[in-house]
């Protein structure tokens, strides 16, 4: 259709925002929801004053689309804080694409997610993400037909009511960083320094740690020093922090990423023994894997043939054996190694269903 212009909404815009937001989420839901049911959403979610707030975050933008003076569609996406999940800076959310049902077919929706993308280029984000009803098979093709994936499911509440949505992502640059800063409520993962030495190597100079692994001599300096400028010269090591305490805690590290195979080791992972037990393992992992599969759809792990700890733990988060391969690390002896193997299905299937607002 010819003469379609994709317009920035503003608060003087609140009214028509209002009208063309409940219109064509009626026109949607209705035929598959009870009237009582998308009345309540309606009033709830297209109140003006929630509009408005909304439209006034700096963090989120709304886009009209005209055709001969009137509004047949719009647009709605978040970054930042205003993200109604993952909240990832470097992200677009996708939060909704309406148009009137007598345009479907006439190609406005694809001009409002070319907007979309253009606004997450403009921004330079790593990847763009949305949620679609699970029984909203138009709008899952789009975005298949357009390079999204799913990752995950959450809850989305339409009038008191539970519905699931599919969460899809489409990744916009594919050249992974091996040492982002990660962070969450228990712990951060800093990108590990030269001069880290010193406090590492006060955690790492228990002879318990390495008990299971394949070099039981790490505890000593001299064998550590050579493990550490390994972590350097990997270019992608971490020093892992207590957040409450501000305590150095162990390390870890991303390695061997490919980007032909989309895949990408973690691994060289210790923990003082103060924090055995205590659920950090899990933190720190959730952290990488939910970075790295930004960008790989496998992550593998090189375990110990001996590390019984370690093999038991990373069977809690979901991963399964593939094979044996001895491996040398860095400066020392070839040792015998499980691989393990976790994928992006499976590790978003392993934590669940997120919930949104």
């Amino acid at each position: 259709m010819d003469n379609i212009t994709i317009t920035r909404a503003t608060p003087d815009d609140i009214r028509t925002l209002q009208q063309i937001g409940r219109q064509t989420f009626e026109e949607t839901f209705t035929d598959s929801n009870s009237k009582e049911v998308i009345a309540r959403y309606l009033d709830k979610s297209f109140a003006i004053d929630k509009l408005m707030l909304e439209i006034s975050n700096s963090d989120s933008q709304f886009y009209f689309a005209m055709h001969g003076g009137e509004v047949i569609g719009y647009l709605k996406l978040n970054t930042g804080k205003a993200q109604t999940e993952l909240q990832d800076v470097t992200a677009l959310e996708i939060e909704r694409i309406y148009v009137l049902a007598t345009y479907h077919g006439k190609k406005v929706g694809q001009l409002l997610y070319n907007k979309a993308m253009q606004v997450a280029h403009d921004l330079k984000c790593n990847y763009v993400w949305l949620g679609v009803w699970e029984q909203n098979p138009r709008a899952i093709r789009f975005y298949e037909k357009t390079g999204f994936v799913p990752f995950d499911k959450h809850i989305f509440r339409l009038g008191g009511e539970e519905q699931t949505d599919i969460m899809m992502k489409k990744v916009l640059k594919t050249d992974i960083g091996l040492q982002p800063l990660l962070e969450n409520d228990r712990v951060i993962l800093y990108p590990l320094k030269e001069d880290d030495f010193q406090t590492l190597y006060h955690v790492a100079a228990d002879p318990a740690i390495w008990a299971q692994h394949p070099n039981k001599d790490r505890w000593k300096e001299d064998v550590f020093r050579n493990f550490f400028e390994g972590a350097l010269q990997s270019g992608g090591a971490f020093r892992i922090v207590d957040k409450a305490t501000g305590e150095t805690i162990g390390s870890t590290r991303f390695y061997d990423y490919s980007v032909e195979e989309r895949s990408i080791f973690i691994g060289y992972t210790f923990y003082a023994t103060a924090y055995w037990g205590k659920g950090i393992n899990l933190q720190v992992k959730a952290l990488m894997l939910d970075y790295a599969f930004q960008f790989a759809d496998s992550v593998f792990f090189h375990i110990g043939a001996q590390n019984l700890r370690s093999q038991i733990a990373i069977g809690r988060l979901g991963a399964v054996k593939t094979g044996e391969q001895e491996v040398c690390y860095f400066g020392e002896a070839p040792k015998q190694n499980f691989v393990y193997c976790i994928t992006k299905t499976e590790w978003f299937a392993k934590k669940g269903g997120a919930q949104r607002a």
